[in-house]
């Protein structure tokens, strides 16, 4: 099916009538961040401020892992085709 212009003007009539001018879904609205939202930004900007009092532990983990990425480098450079 192939439509032309008047196709297309139809269609475009027919939504704008059935569009309501009410208040627009909930889902669209922006809706203010709730006490609980705030409480956790000022805690995280607490732990990237350093701030010992926002942080349940200062200590950093003893068992942190270190990627190294030279060997997925390597395995790159091997399948780049030259």
């Amino acid at each position: 099916m192939v439509r032309d212009s008047g196709h297309v003007i139809a269609l475009d009539a027919a939504a704008m009538a059935t569009a309501g001018t009410g208040r627009p879904h909930r889902r669209k609205e922006r809706i203010p961040p709730g006490p609980a939202a705030k409480a956790a930004a000022t805690q995280l900007l607490r732990l990237t401020a350093g701030d010992p009092a926002g942080s349940e532990t200062s200590t950093p983990s003893a068992d942190s892992t270190v990627i190294d990425l030279s060997a997925y480098e390597r395995a790159a450079q091997k399948r780049t085709i030259q």
